[in-house]
């Protein structure tokens, strides 16, 4: 497909010291010259690279991702509101068309309530894993980095990159914990992922070591092949995050992540596949060491929706911890899978007082697997009827669902935040849940599908 650009002058020139870019350990960002705008007209394909000290604008219409784009460290992709972004299927999973910010890149995708950033499927009949997602790399401690040693993210095959990129990402210390990798508001993911090999995939948002300097809110993933969101590592928060019929986890959290996560859903439905799915799966990491930081996501606000009488095929647990991973999950609301909460190993059974102020629904006893819930949640097992007791208003429809809780149900408050410090969290909630019983859907205009 031809491209079409023009290019718009320099801005401006920031001085920075020199620092060498070092593959081994964190990409400090580039000595930046002059920055020059490149506007692609609507129907234009993305280039293989967006180089330092480029930003490419996409400023209304369609683009093409054919193959994986990356942002260099130094550049930056700009999208605005209303722009559709499509994937070209590609022969092979390790071929999977997907935008890779790398570290020291930067997007900024900002939609609107009315006008989201949409990234999709460039067939005419979209399917599951039509093409592979976006990945956001930083800078942010992990608990695998060394400093002479960065992973390489998932899903990404190393003899492909091009000459210059690699696809590292995180540090060995909290130096780049602030750092911003841009900014992404109002975009949905559909149709993403792509598994190289087991344990080696695309999700429909993937945050590698990424700083909590980095803007998220209002993002939805649907009809992914593996997961929602992965969180590797770093310190990103975000609020208002939705998942729909992801084949595999909805969010995923591994490599001491530590960022903060408010006001989010994942719901399944019937006629999807599932393949070993949990709403959330948190893991220290594969063999479930000490390394620290340890996994420890902060949410609060969480539904999670499965099955109405039976939980779906290829589903497991609605909360499943394990490999030493640590956690805290507050006033939250989980229904429709046959069990509730697995805990599966030591460490993380001795932090089970830290999942406090939850509703917790499971098929068949016990709802709590591994250990003991202490914390004032309240947990039924109901082999029929996921949602006789948490009574929300119509989870399981196929359309125009209401996630919001009844006036009598439990999660129209009860929300308790004591233990929690720092701004992140609006605690002036009182209910719990992702909703409240009117007046707040968040999905309103921008998400698609529910």
């Amino acid at each position: 497909m031809k491209k079409f650009m023009t290019v718009a002058a320099a801005l401006s020139v920031i001085a920075f010291g020199a620092c060498k870019k070092e593959a081994e350990g964190p990409q400090a960002p580039k000595n930046v010259q002059a920055v020059v705008n490149i506007n692609l007209a609507s129907g234009a394909t993305l280039p293989l690279v967006i180089g330092a000290d480029t930003n490419y604008i996409l400023s209304s219409g369609t683009y093409f991702l054919n193959g994986k784009t990356y942002v260099a460290n130094g550049g930056t992709i700009t999208i605005a509101a209303g722009v559709q972004v499509k994937g070209i299927k590609k022969a092979t999973a390790a071929e999977a068309s997907a935008l890779v910010v790398t570290r020291g890149g930067k997007i900024f995708a900002n939609g609107t309530a009315n006008s989201p950033v949409v990234f999709t499927s460039a067939e005419a009949t979209p399917a599951v894993g039509d093409w592979g997602g976006i990945v956001i790399l930083g800078n942010a401690k992990t608990n695998q980095n060394t400093a002479t040693f960065s992973p390489t993210i998932e899903g990404i095959s190393t003899p492909t990159l091009p000459v210059g990129i690699d696809a590292t990402y995180g540090s060995a210390d909290t130096t780049f914990n602030g750092e911003s990798s841009g900014a992404l508001t109002y975009v949905r993911s559909e149709y993403a992922g792509a598994a190289i090999a087991a344990n080696n995939e695309l999700n429909s948002f993937t945050f590698g070591g990424v700083g909590r300097g980095t803007v998220v809110h209002h993002l939805e993933a649907s009809y992914g092949a593996d997961d929602s969101f992965e969180f590797f590592g770093g310190v990103v928060n975000a609020k208002y995050l939705a998942s729909l019929n992801t084949n595999d986890d909805i969010f995923d959290f591994d490599f001491g992540y530590n960022g903060t996560l408010q006001f989010i859903l994942g719901v399944r439905r019937s006629g999807f596949t599932y393949a070993d799915a949990n709403g959330i799966e948190s893991d220290n990491d594969a063999s479930g060491s000490a390394l620290t930081p340890r996994t420890q996501a902060k949410v609060s606000n969480m539904t999670l929706v499965g099955g109405s009488s039976s939980a779906f095929t290829g589903t497991l647990n609605g909360v499943r911890l394990r490999r030493n991973t640590s956690y805290t999950i507050i006033n939250s609301v989980v229904l429709g899978y046959t069990t509730g909460v697995a805990l599966e190993s030591a460490g993380t059974i001795a932090d089970s007082a830290l999942f406090h102020h939850n509703l917790v629904h499971a098929f068949a006893a016990p709802a709590v697997v591994g250990g003991t819930l202490t914390g004032f949640n309240s947990i039924w097992v109901n082999a029929s009827n996921s949602n006789a007791n948490i009574l929300l208003t119509s989870p399981f429809l196929a359309s125009n669902a209401n996630f919001a809780p009844l006036p009598a149900s439990p999660a129209a408050s009860g929300a308790n935040f004591t233990g929690f410090s720092g701004s992140f969290f609006d605690t002036s909630v009182a209910y719990r849940g992702a909703f409240p019983v009117s007046g707040g859907n968040w999905l309103t205009g921008w998400a698609a599908g529910f």
